[in-house]
């Protein structure tokens, strides 16, 4: 009877255990296939990820040589604007003067003129009112003589200043329309290059975005087929065999300044604190400041009294320093081409035409003030 049972018990028993194991096969190759296709999944977002990428560094490099050129364009259409400003701030300076001069012999003249209408209009009542001797008569008779030259000369040199006055005026007034349409076509192209600075920006911002998607998909898919510290440490190997910012030795702006104007105080110049450790340039109003070097963005904001400050670093411990800008076009941690535009001047101020922005620029060797205009 216990044989019996026991054999019924092992009849029963056996072919659930073998479906219990068929199940489990089962599910361990579904896992199997699911890891397999996670593992894929991974491999595809990874390739994409590097192509895109690549397609994304290609596409900055042609949008940075893009504003480097846009900035070039932009430099002659600063310079004559520069150059008109200071045509109009030389003949300001110039009606000024003449103005000034006009007004002294004015004075003098109303002065001088009652008397001698007096002396015109009653001749000898004049003299008679005051009796003298006939040698102090002939003498007071030569000074008024005198006087009368030299009323004639101030009269002459009135209308002379006069005529230049108006002249210098209408000087002005063709200078400032020369001026007002070299500030136009200088705004269009700064309008054109904002466009394209903002667009840059854009993209920047979408590609960013477009990545770090792609990225966390990646690390999301791989999550049960690879190891996460393994992927970290590939990742930053990759981004310690990255190209150094910049192999030369000291970057100089001896060739190409970085806006368009000239420099009104040189490196080591006197001052009240010192001599300069930099270089101030007079720019043309509105002007875009370009990069001196290629390199990362260090700082780019406000900084105390020195406006708009951008910090940019150009390799081998050399720091461009560049204050003084109403608006700035990069932001920190951002790498820019030589040439590619960092930020812009104060605009064209049209209630003081006269006005010129000024930059200031100073290079960082290992931490010391250098001239950044030597080689």
């Amino acid at each position: 009877m216990k044989t019996t049972v026991a054999l019924l018990l092992a009849l029963t028993i056996a072919p659930a255990a073998a479906q219990a194991d068929s199940a489990s096969a089962t599910k361990a190759q579904a896992a199997l296939q699911a890891a397999q296709q996670a593992e894929a999944a991974h491999q595809a977002a990874a390739a994409a990820a590097h192509a895109k990428q690549a397609a994304d560094a290609a596409n900055a490099a042609q949008l940075a040589e893009a504003q480097v050129q846009a900035a070039i364009q932009l430099r002659r259409l600063e310079d004559q604007t520069g150059g008109a400003t200071e045509t109009y701030a030389d003949l300001q300076a110039q009606q000024q003067q003449a103005a000034n001069a006009l007004k002294q012999n004015e004075a003098a003249l109303a002065a001088l003129l009652p008397v001698m209408q007096r002396i015109s209009a009653q001749p000898a009542a004049t003299l008679l009112a005051n009796p003298a001797r006939p040698q102090d008569s002939v003498r007071g008779i030569i000074i008024m003589q005198g006087i009368a030259a030299d009323i004639q000369r101030r009269a002459t040199a009135v209308q002379a200043q006069t005529q230049a006055v108006t002249h210098l005026l209408t000087m002005m007034t063709d200078q400032q329309k020369l001026l007002l349409a070299a500030v136009a076509d200088q705004q269009k192209a700064e309008d054109a290059l904002t466009a394209q600075i903002a667009a840059a920006k854009a993209a920047e911002t979408a590609e960013a975005d477009t990545e770090a998607k792609e990225n966390a998909a990646a690390i999301a898919a791989n999550a049960n087929v690879r190891d996460l510290a393994a992927m970290v440490a590939k990742i930053t190997n990759a981004n310690n065999t990255a190209t150094p910012a910049n192999p030369s030795a000291k970057p100089s702006i001896a060739d190409n300044a970085p806006v368009a104007g000239h420099i009104i105080q040189t490196f080591g110049a006197t001052t009240l604190a010192g001599p300069a450790t930099g270089i101030t340039y007079n720019a043309a109003p509105g002007a875009r400041v370009v990069a001196p070097c290629s390199g990362p963005v260090q700082f780019a904001d406000t900084f105390q009294s020195y406006g708009e400050l951008v910090i940019l670093d150009c390799g081998q411990s050399n720091l461009f320093v560049l204050s003084g800008m109403a608006k700035l076009d990069v932001s920190a941690g951002q790498r820019v081409a030589r040439g590619q535009p960092v930020g812009e001047m104060a605009s064209f101020d049209p209630k003081n035409p006269a006005k010129q922005p000024q930059l200031y620029v100073e290079l960082r060797q290992n931490g010391t003030p250098v001239n950044p205009n030597s080689r």
